[in-house]
């Protein structure tokens, strides 16, 4: 979570996954809040597609024009921003997670020596990131 980009379509649906993963760390109304921020996102998603998906109510953006890019834009700041609160909540059932499994020396010696998995990065156009990191090695 520290490291996904919060503006993201994208990550805004992984945080529902993030949270049923963490069971029972998470609350339930949690839960249902990354559910709420997942599905709004998904609809985002789905109006800037390239599908007609209005007969389930879902109203298109138009990202091929300069117009439509700007209101993605604007809807994705505006989910950002929602979902910033849930972000942070989950963050710190991660945080409770993490303290209850882990002993301090175990948690101190995973931030001094990070995996290489960590920093591995993908290009456009280039291999997956797996696929560098184990080129890289």
């Amino acid at each position: 979570l520290d490291l996904e980009q919060p503006a993201c379509v994208h990550a805004q649906m992984d945080l529902l996954k993030i949270s049923l993963k963490l069971q029972p760390f998470v609350d339930s109304t949690l839960v249902r809040q990354c559910l709420q921020t997942a599905l709004e996102a998904r609809k985002l998603d789905v109006a800037a597609s390239p599908y007609d998906a209005s007969a389930y109510g879902v109203d298109i953006i138009p990202i091929e024009t300069k117009e439509g890019r700007a209101q993605y834009r604007h809807e994705q700041a505006e989910l950002m921003e929602r979902a910033e609160p849930v972000r942070k909540r989950l963050l710190d059932s991660y945080d409770v997670f993490l303290n209850l499994a882990f002993d301090e020396q175990m948690m101190q010696t995973a931030e001094q020596n990070p995996a290489e998995e960590r920093f591995a990065k993908a290009e456009p156009g280039g291999l997956p990131w797996r696929k560098n990191l184990i080129e890289s090695s």
